[in-house]
This record gives C-alpha cells, sequence and structure tokens, in this order.
C-alpha cells in the first residue's frame, strides 16, 4: 500500500485521439525513443520469420534467448555466459532487486533518476536513500561516496543520468568500485550507444559491479521490450535462478538479432541526433533559454513560464516530458532529440511557439 507507483506520463493518447486533421504531424519527443523506425532488416527479418515458420507464434520463443545473447556476445565483445537477455531493461532492474534486495536493505540513489526504478526497490521492502547533488548538471561521484554506509547493499546509476544527461566518467566510477565492495553496484547504460561511454570491462576486475543496457533507445525497438545484463558468469548464473526465460518474446528475438546485425543504421541514426543536439542548443542559447547539453539523445530545457510553453508546444503537437516535479528541477522540461529534418521541423515550430508567450 505504501509503494508509490511509476507515474508514466505520456503523449501516446494524445497523439492517437486527439490530432486535429490539417494540424503538422506530431513530434514525439517525450520518452526518449528513437523518432525513427529500426532499420528495415527488421522488419524483413520479421516478414521472412512470419512466412517460413509455422510454429512461430503457437509455439514459447527460445529459452533464455540463445541465438540473441550470440548477437550480443559480438556486438559487446563479452562472452555469452556474461550476458542475460531480458524483457526490456526494465525487466532486468526488477530482476537486480528481487535477487539482491531483502526487506530493510539499504539502497543508494543518486537523485533525481530514472524513477521506475524506486518502484522495484519499493517492492521488496528495501530502505531508498537519494543523494540529491548540490548541482544535478555536474557529474558529482563525492557525494555518492560520502552516503555508503555498512548498510549500503545495492547503488543505483544511470549512466548517462536520465533526465539529466549526467556522465560520469569510467574513473570516477571505478573508483567508486574501488571503495565499495560489499554492495551491488548497478550501472544503468540505457543511453549507452549516444555516449559511447561504457564500464562493462570493469566486470572483469568487480564482481559486484552490474550494468543494464536496452535497445529500446538507439536500436529504435522499444515497442518490443529486449534488454540485457552484463556481469561476471557467477551473477548471471544467480540472476537465472529467478529470470524467465521465455519472458521474450520470439518476435522481439528475431527483431532484436536483426537490428544488431545493421549497426551502421544505428550509427547513422546517433551521428545524426548529435548534430541535431548541437542545433537545437544553438537554437536555444540565441533565445536567452537555459538549456543543458546530455551525452544522451536529450536535454534538459528551464523556462519560465514552463506551464504555458508546454500548452502552446502541445498545440503545435510537439510533446516532451515535464521535469519539473522533481525538486532540484524547476521550470525543466526534457525533450527527445529526432534527426536532422525533425530538429528543423521542431525550431520552426518553437519560433511561432515563442511568439505567442
Amino acid at each position: 500500500q505504501d509503494i508509490q507507483a511509476y507515474s508514466p506520463v505520456s503523449s501516446r493518447d494524445k497523439i492517437t485521439l486527439e490530432i486535429k486533421q490539417g494540424t503538422p504531424a506530431p513530434l514525439k519527443l517525450d520518452w526518449n525513443e528513437s523518432t525513427v523506425p529500426p532499420s528495415p532488416s527488421v522488419k524483413e527479418a520479421l516478414k521472412d520469420a512470419l512466412e517460413k515458420d509455422m510454429n512461430l507464434l503457437n509455439w514459447y520463443p527460445e529459452l533464455y534467448s540463445r541465438k540473441l545473447v550470440s548477437k550480443l556476445s559480438g556486438y559487446t565483445g563479452r562472452s555469452a555466459n556474461e550476458i542475460l537477455v531480458t524483457n526490456g531493461s526494465d525487466d532486468a532492474l526488477e530482476l537486480i532487486c528481487k535477487v539482491f534486495l531483502d526487506p530493510g536493505d539499504h539502497v543508494l540513489v543518486p537523485y533525481p533518476t530514472y524513477t521506475h526504478f524506486i518502484t522495484y526497490v519499493q517492492s521488496r521492502g528495501a530502505v531508498l536513500k537519494k543523494v540529491e547533488t548540490p548541482d544535478p548538471f555536474s557529474p558529482d561521484i563525492t557525494s555518492i561516496i560520502s552516503n555508503v554506509t555498512p548498510d549500503t547493499k545495492l547503488i543505483y546509476i544511470v549512466n548517462p543520468n536520465n533526465p539529466t544527461g549526467v556522465l560520469l566518467s569510467k574513473k570516477q566510477i571505478t573508483t567508486l568500485c574501488s571503495i565499495v565492495k560489499n554492495a551491488v553496484i548497478l550501472v544503468d547504460e540505457a543511453y549507452f550507444e549516444f555516449s559511447g561511454e561504457t564500464v562493462s570491462d570493469l566486470i572483469d576486475v568487480y564482481p559486484n559491479l552490474i550494468v543494464t543496457r536496452t535497445l529500446s533507445k538507439a536500436w529504435a525497438l522499444a515497442g518490443l521490450r529486449v534488454g540485457y545484463i552484463l556481469a561476471n558468469p557467477y551473477t548471471v548464473n544467480e540472476l537465472s535462478r529467478v529470470l524467465n526465460p521465455k519472458s521474450v518474446s520470439t518476435l522481439a528475438q528475431v527483431a532484436a538479432s536483426a537490428a544488431l546485425s545493421d549497426t551502421e543504421y544505428m550509427q547513422r541514426f546517433v551521428n545524426e541526433v548529435e548534430a541535431s543536439k548541437i542545433i537545437l542548443l544553438d537554437f536555444f542559447r540565441k533565445k536567452n533559454i537555459t538549456a543543458h547539453d546530455s551525452a544522451a539523445n536529450y536535454i534538459m530545457v528551464q523556462h519560465p513560464k514552463l506551464e504555458k510553453l508546454l500548452a502552446e508546444m502541445e498545440n503545435e503537437n510537439i510533446f516532451v516530458r515535464d521535469r519539473s516535479s522533481f525538486k532540484n528541477l524547476p521550470d525543466f522540461f526534457r525533450i527527445t532529440i529526432g534527426n536532422h529534418w525533425q530538429t528543423e521541423d521542431l525550431i520552426e515550430r518553437l519560433e511561432r511557439v515563442l511568439t505567442r508567450i
């Protein structure tokens, strides 16, 4: 009864139900999804699989996603026994909480952060400690370390952080791992492809380190729910005890394997996002609007008339995520970055919006 439910505020219903004829196409920029479809090879692989495999849908999927694990091994450079595929990285986060947290265990979370994880912590009866750093837009490992106690069982770090986009360096996380050896250090690399920075190689040195990733962002497979865990073989084996080995659907496995076979497509999109981010940041700064760069596919923007701004943006079919509910992010919203053409369109609409405020 005391659990605070995750609040998934999405524009999807508004987009599907309220778009008026003659208005510009919706720009769904609230959930950090890819703004383009996945590689064409994904559609072809799904079509081919549905046509050729008579038992594709009536049989359960391949247990433990073994073919996909092989693909991920090639992509990540980690051995198959260091990889566990999950039904989105949310499933991975919940699984880790199930395995490692008991009632009363202490969990340390730099805050603000991805709030769905907090729900998983509360569901285990664990005690949550939010570490609010002096500057949410500055990478701060000292504040995290200073809050570690002998009772700390798990530390959760989204890297780069959601929603601020702040990236802790590998050196900073190495420092944390070298000091904290009796707690699980969970690094959520949902935006790894955009940041280009990973600590996955540190699992060779620190057995208490676990890395999670997703194919929902740069790979454009949010609708199919595919994530994975990178950890040492012992940890993967322990997590496997609780994992439902058939939780990743057959179609999701087929699509993910096809996407991973076309890394060039993904990288082109990532490069476009990076170029678009520079253009959008420049636009806001020329308008004297505070905008923070990030190591991910989104930026944070602050405006003193946030409520009116968001309403006018929706009138232009621009949908973003209001993040002002975090007390150290007053008047901030988060906006996902798309490709070059989408960003040009976005800026044209923002020009109209700003004239009405």
